[in-house]
């Protein structure tokens, strides 16, 4: 039996959600990037700014390339596309370009920057904006850079597996509960300064701990000392995070498939996601149908959306996604709707100790997590299922704005306010044919 939603005071009419969704857009628009929101992000994020362009694509092609250039702005000179790109001063803003020291690294770019990277979504971007209006001279500009960024990947953070490792907690989901034994395991020696922005502008249980934080730090200053760029076999959080290799194994596709509109042969990019999709298979989990995840010391079918998240990328076969969509994805007692909690999808399951619904990647719902799963779901021709998540990801947002994440009982907001990837996203989602 289907639970009962809590219903919106009033629906907002698509058009006004459009319209919505635009105005949070130029209000975070700071002319050659957009930042995340207002109150706690004012510099450029890596996947934010992709989702940016993604969602631009059908109402402003031409900003959507700036804004791809302006990331692109931050690569450095090995391929690595930071998670960070600081082109604004921003004083009051902690840790900022000051914690990094890019400058003081071998391969780093003139414009100040972080040493992480996060999930490469600029070629899925810069496909879909190329389907919206297609520009060959932008393709010509930018395809190269994706695939610089691409093969450094492969290259710097591949392991024996065929799937590529994460370095740092920031270049995937924070705080998710897939993370904690490995941090847990750190040796963090003594106690080290925090200052955090986000505890000035954000209510604290809805944020990572300091626990947390201490950890992260610790990474950060260990990374320094190699210039960001550790040997595998001696760093301490190597983490197999299959969010980031599907979304890689679908954005190698996606570049192949730019690859091609150049007239060009993109087999690097195409064997690239062909490795990546039969290793994603091998970890699938016959019993709890989804896949197994590795923390640099065991593999195990912890319950966070990363376990599904080779959905996205194609990964199953077709009676594999029935079942993840059915006993894991829309399970009452896992991530989907339930009396309790019926607003889909948490980011973590609700039958796991770690779940919290308001924390940050803990348990709260995301727009673009959604996003995700609903592509996954369409590409396998689950459109009815694709089409009831878009509903409730639209309904959400109508009801309590584009935010940051929700808390998946009530659908109340939680974190930043007028969230960029939140509305840009719904942009998407509204108006892609």
């Amino acid at each position: 039996m289907r639970p009962q939603l809590p219903q919106p005071d009033q629906v907002i009419p698509r058009q006004l959600l459009i319209e919505r969704a635009r105005a949070v857009l130029a209000a975070n628009d700071m002319g050659s990037f957009f930042r995340p929101g207002r109150e706690l992000y004012p510099h450029q994020w890596n996947w934010d700014s992709a989702f940016v362009a993604l969602g631009l694509a059908q109402v402003d092609p031409e900003r959507a390339r700036v804004e791809v250039r302006s990331l692109l702005e931050g690569q450095w000179s090995d391929g690595m596309v930071p998670h960070i790109v600081f082109h604004v001063p921003a004083p009051d803003y902690t840790p900022g370009p000051e914690l990094w020291n890019s400058a003081a690294c071998k391969h780093a770019p003139e414009i100040p920057t972080s040493g992480l990277t996060q999930p490469p979504v600029a070629a899925t971007a810069v496909r879909v904006l190329h389907e919206a209006s297609p520009d060959q001279s932008f393709l010509e500009e930018v395809v190269p850079a994706l695939e610089l960024w691409h093969e450094w990947l492969h290259s710097e953070r591949g392991v024996d597996s065929g799937l590529i490792a994460i370095v740092h907690p920031w270049e995937g989901a924070d705080n998710s509960p897939r993370f904690d034994r490995a941090l847990a395991r750190l040796e963090v020696d003594g106690e080290l300064e925090i200052e955090r922005t986000d505890r000035r502008e954000i209510d604290s249980s809805e944020r990572p701990t300091d626990s947390d934080y201490v950890r992260y730090l610790y990474l950060v200053r260990r990374l320094q000392a190699q210039d960001y760029r550790p040997a595998l076999d001696d760093w301490p959080f190597v983490f197999v995070d299959l969010t980031f290799n599907s979304i890689l194994a679908a954005a190698e596709v996606d570049l192949a498939w730019l690859w091609d509109e150049l007239g060009e042969d993109g087999e690097r990019a195409s064997t690239g996601a062909a490795r990546l999709t039969a290793a994603l298979a091998e970890r699938w989990d016959e019993a709890g149908a989804v896949y197994l995840e590795d923390d640099g010391d065991s593999t195990t079918a912890d319950e966070t959306i990363d376990a599904m998240f080779p959905l996205y990328a194609g990964v199953p076969q077709p009676e594999q996604a029935r079942r993840l969509f059915d006993e894991a994805l829309w399970s009452p007692t896992r991530f989907g709707p339930s009396p309790e909690a019926p607003w889909p999808v948490t980011s973590a399951s609700k039958s796991s100790p770690a779940f919290d619904p308001r924390r940050y990647w803990r348990g709260p719902v995301w727009v673009n997590v959604n996003w995700f799963f609903i592509q996954g779901l369409e590409r396998y021709g689950l459109q009815t299922e694709a089409d009831e998540l878009r509903r409730l990801t639209l309904e959400l947002v109508s009801r309590s704005g584009f935010v940051e994440y929700y808390d998946p009982r009530s659908g109340g907001p939680l974190g930043v306010s007028d969230f960029s990837w939140s509305a840009a996203l719904t942009l998407d989602l509204l108006l892609r044919p």
